[in-house]
Formats: C-alpha cells, structure tokens, sequence
C-alpha cells in the first residue's frame, strides 16, 4: 500500500494542472518617453494578462519581457545598432526565453506512466481476493491517461502560443527613416526583477553614434 499512496501523490497531487494561454497584445508606449536629439525612446514591462503560471515562472528565473519602443524624429535615418545592458544583465532569444517559462508537457505524462509500471510488477489477486494492487494501479493508469493527456495537450498548445507570440514581436534592430517608429520585446535575465532597469540604446546617423539611455521599471509581485 506504500507503494499505490506514493502513486496518488506523484499522478495527482505532485502536479497542477495545464492553464490554457490567454492571448495578450505587445503593450503601447507610455505617453511620455524619453527624447534625446530628435529621438525618443521607452521602456515598458510587457504585461502577462492572465497569464499567472507562466508569470510565476519568470519571476522565479529572474526574467524580464520588456518592450522596447523607439521613435526617429530626426530628419536622418538612425540605425539602432545595439543595446547596452548593465552589468550582470543577460539579453535572451525568444527560444531562451521561453525555454524559462513553459509549462513541462511530458510530466503530465507520468499521470498515466507511473501507475503502469507499477501495474507490471505488481502481483496478480491472490485466490478469493476481490481486488489486488495490480487492478488498482490498472484503474490509476485508465484515469491518469483520462487526467494527464488533455493536460499535456493544453500545455504543449500554450506553449506554442506564446512562443509564437515571443517570436513575432521580438525586437529587431535595423534602420529608421524620419518619423519611422518601432516597437518590441526585449527578453533580459537580471539578479533582482522587482528593481528598475537602466539601458542604453546606441544609433547611429549622419552625426555619428548617439546614445540614449532608458529606465524601465522593476516588475510588482504577484
């Protein structure tokens, strides 16, 4: 019997269950920027919506999903060339980010895993007996696979979704022409998220190199 509440706890109290991805939109500049030589700039963190699991998740890895939006309206075309993080900051991909963030889909697998290995080596019902350990951990694996496929599906599909979505609206350096604008992510893992952020935006133009530094702030527990 040791064995069969081991198996209760590992398939159904060891793992919560799959939240389904709530789309969200790449959040708008505030109404102030920051202005600099005909340019303007803003740091925004990137909401999560209703998104808990995967916020939770990135709080624990000291994530940061910041949007980036950056404005020329100079008279020349700027070329954002980099950023420049402070030190301890680490930039991230899209696929690096999300690889912090999403959900396990093949641990919901052991839902319906567990309870068949231990169907195999459990011993057959002893004569008279109307029940034995291997029916039991049969009707475990039956209701693990009922419990752990749909889950590992909602996981896998949410997954892919805010991927896609960390994808599309990653942010691209390249070249602004006057009054051109751009917006997008910015995926950063730095020591402390809850403490604003200061980075630096190095363009370029006719008039050489032109820095400008922004402030995002740090991110609100749960």
């Amino acid at each position: 019997m040791k064995a069969l509440g081991c198996v209760l706890l590992l398939c159904f109290g060891g793992l919560s269950c799959a939240r389904i991805y709530r789309p969200v939109t790449l959040v708008a500049p505030p109404p102030v920027a920051t202005q600099s030589q005909g340019l303007s700039g803003a740091l925004t963190a990137q909401p999560w919506g209703d998104n808990s699991r995967y916020k939770e998740r990135a709080l624990r890895a000291n994530l940061r999903v910041v949007a980036l939006s950056f404005e020329n309206r100079s008279s020349d075309e700027v070329e954002v060339l980099r950023l420049e993080l402070p030190e301890g900051v680490e930039a991230l991909t899209p696929e690096a980010a999300l690889k912090l963030v999403r959900q396990h889909t093949l641990a919901y697998l052991l839902y319906p895993i567990l309870p068949t290995l231990l169907t195999l080596g459990a011993a057959p019902a002893e004569p008279g007996a109307f029940i034995s350990n291997r029916m039991i951990f049969q009707a475990f694996a039956v209701a693990g696979f009922l419990v752990g496929l749909p889950n590992a599906l909602v996981a896998a599909n949410s997954n892919l979704r805010i991927g896609t979505f960390f994808q599309e609206q990653a942010w691209s350096p390249g070249v602004l022409a006057p009054g051109q604008a751009r917006r997008g992510l910015v995926f950063l893992r730095s020591p402390d998220t809850r403490a604003p952020l200061q980075i630096r935006v190095i363009t370029r133009s006719g008039a050489g190199e032109r820095t400008l530094e922004l402030t995002c702030p740090g991110s609100t527990p749960l």
